[in-house]
């Protein structure tokens, strides 16, 4: 039974892969047997990365810069990735940003930034590499949600708009590529410990009052997202698509 959660002889695509989830994502999937490719803007925190997850797991990471709001740049990664690992079994889309503004003082640069990023980012991957999996007739693919897919918070209407975005385009995609054995599914993140979020959580004020949004009463753990990373990526999960995989600590529940 274990077999089938081996990723031994896969080859992963993720983007924003260089820190925070996307990272532990990659390092989780090289420890589960497959070679993989991260993908991030910072050539030097890419380049570091790569070397690192080569290093701790004995598998193969490639890093390849990116700017994923850009089609063109997009399209030229997905075919240097392909050169470089040889295939693409599994693209896990987890480069993302977000900025916190009153609606009515949200500035339009700083929205589109969001939308660009988290969505179009999304979108233009899941088009270029889903065109050569639909080929192959094979693929697993993760995007990134969040609990602000499906519920909100002041200050979020980019954040928010572009996460319930990308929960709808899994839905669809994987409505579309079903019939080429693709599966499409989206994970979906409350607040985690990373490095992102550490300004945030030394206010006192504002982790009491994530935590008390939180039945399990504490944040996650980054390792906890590669786990459900390497489930959603491997065989043991061939027959969910087109799903919502909430992993935060039962907010979404209450």
């Amino acid at each position: 039974m274990l077999n089938r959660f081996s990723l031994s002889g896969k080859c992963a695509l993720i983007t924003g892969g260089s820190k925070g989830l996307g990272k532990q994502m990659a390092i989780s999937l090289a420890i589960a047997g497959a070679d993989v490719l991260i993908v991030s803007r910072n050539s030097k925190e890419g380049e570091r990365v790569a070397k690192e997850i080569t290093e701790k797991t004995g598998r193969k990471c490639f890093f390849i810069k990116c700017d994923v709001r850009k089609y063109n740049d997009v399209k030229r990664c997905v075919e240097k990735a392909i050169n470089k690992l040889g295939k693409i079994d599994i693209l896990i889309t987890s480069a993302g940003i977000n900025f916190r503004h009153n609606a009515v003082d949200f500035p339009e640069e700083k929205f589109r930034d969001v939308i660009e990023t988290n969505l179009f980012g999304t979108w233009y991957f899941c088009k270029q590499v889903g065109k050569y999996m639909i080929e192959r007739k094979y693929g697993k693919i993760i995007t990134l949600g969040s609990i602000l897919s499906v519920v909100s918070l002041p200050e979020r209407t980019a954040y928010a708009s572009s996460k319930g975005a990308v929960l709808q385009l899994t839905k669809t995609l994987a409505l579309e590529w079903a019939k080429y054995n693709i599966n499409v599914n989206c994970l979906c993140p409350g607040p985690f410990q990373t490095p992102m979020n550490e300004k945030i959580f030394k206010d006192k004020k504002i982790k009491k009052f994530f935590l008390e949004k939180i039945p399990l009463s504490r944040l996650g753990k980054v390792e906890e997202i590669g786990d459900i990373a390497v489930f959603l990526s491997s065989d043991a999960s061939s027959f969910i698509t087109g799903s919502a995989i909430f992993i935060d600590g039962g907010w979404t529940a209450i």
